[in-house]
């Protein structure tokens, strides 16, 4: 019954989760291969439109040299970022051959102190953004990252190095303190969430007040539920002080094929945010990781 109306109100049937419609990829380097195949794998299974972004960045440092210096170094880093940019459009272009995945290509030599503000202009209008992990040897990727969450403002997904995109059907976990950025995370997730098999909510060391304390996990095993996971509540002791590593193990345990959490703190990923959880993740993951703030 609809008290505001005193008419009978039908039963509304499950609504199904809105899968995503656009999927872009950010790649720097050859070495990203595995996030491209991510990507184009979820944008065929989602039948979605994949946007892949090739970009590459020159960097000079001004100062300290003669007269015209700076204009000859940033005149040569700018041509050696334009040519590592066509080599990489070249190769994803050979990448792409035979795909059937609706796709375009849009490549980029930017300067150093651009990049954030380019992510910031491109990036805003899509569903989701697949990256590989940040990893050692690509000091690019930690401010696409960054730039893609807290500027963008759009949930990333990770891809580790021999890994691949979730499967349809697989587990999830999904790290959960009860806070805005880790609600954020699950709501961007639920294209996955919807086809996983089960959904395990990790709290470690709940808080002794709050909202969450009576019942730890209650209201977002609910809320999921509510859009047809099947959804499991694990709380965990604190035994050791890297949540990360935790988080880590506890998916491994479990089986989870990806690790959906928020971007904690205000402060940026090269800094220590949240105890450095999320700088750890990234750093350590064995396993896809998505996160938005």
């Amino acid at each position: 019954m609809d008290h505001t109306t005193g008419l009978t109100t039908p039963m509304l049937k499950e609504m199904p989760v809105m899968a995503y419609k656009i999927i872009s990829t950010i790649i720097t380097d050859q070495a990203d291969v595995d996030a491209l195949n991510a990507a184009i794998a979820l944008a065929s299974r989602m039948d979605a439109h994949l946007d892949i972004f090739a970009i590459t960045v020159s960097h000079i440092e001004t100062g300290g040299f003669y007269m015209g210096a700076d204009a000859v170094l940033l005149a040569d880093q700018t041509k050696d970022a334009i040519e590592r940019r066509d080599k990489l459009e070249k190769w994803i272009n050979a990448e792409m051959q035979g795909e059937t995945v609706r796709w375009s290509l849009q490549s980029a030599a930017v300067q150093g102190p651009g990049l954030r503000d380019y992510i910031t202009r491109h990036l805003r209008f899509t569903d989701l953004i697949v990256t590989a992990r940040v990893y050692p040897g690509n000091e690019e990727l930690p401010t696409i990252i960054e730039a893609s969450m807290f500027n963008a403002e759009r949930p990333v997904l990770m891809i580790p190095p021999g890994c691949e995109a979730p499967n349809d059907g697989g587990r999830i976990l999904v790290g959960w303190n009860d806070g805005a950025e880790a609600l954020s995370a699950v709501r961007h997730a639920l294209p996955f969430i919807g086809e996983s098999a089960q959904t395990d909510v990790c709290i470690i060391d709940p808080p002794a007040r709050g909202a969450d304390r009576s019942n730890p996990g209650g209201a977002i095993a609910q809320y999921l539920m509510r859009h047809g996971a099947k959804t499991l509540v694990d709380v965990l002791a604190k035994t050791e002080p890297d949540i990360a590593e935790m988080l880590l193990r506890h998916a491994r345990e479990v089986g989870a094929q990806m690790i959906v959490t928020g971007a904690y703190g205000h402060s940026r990923l090269r800094e220590a945010v949240f105890g450095g959880t999320t700088r750890s993740l990234l750093e350590l993951a064995d396993r896809p990781i998505m996160m938005s703030r």
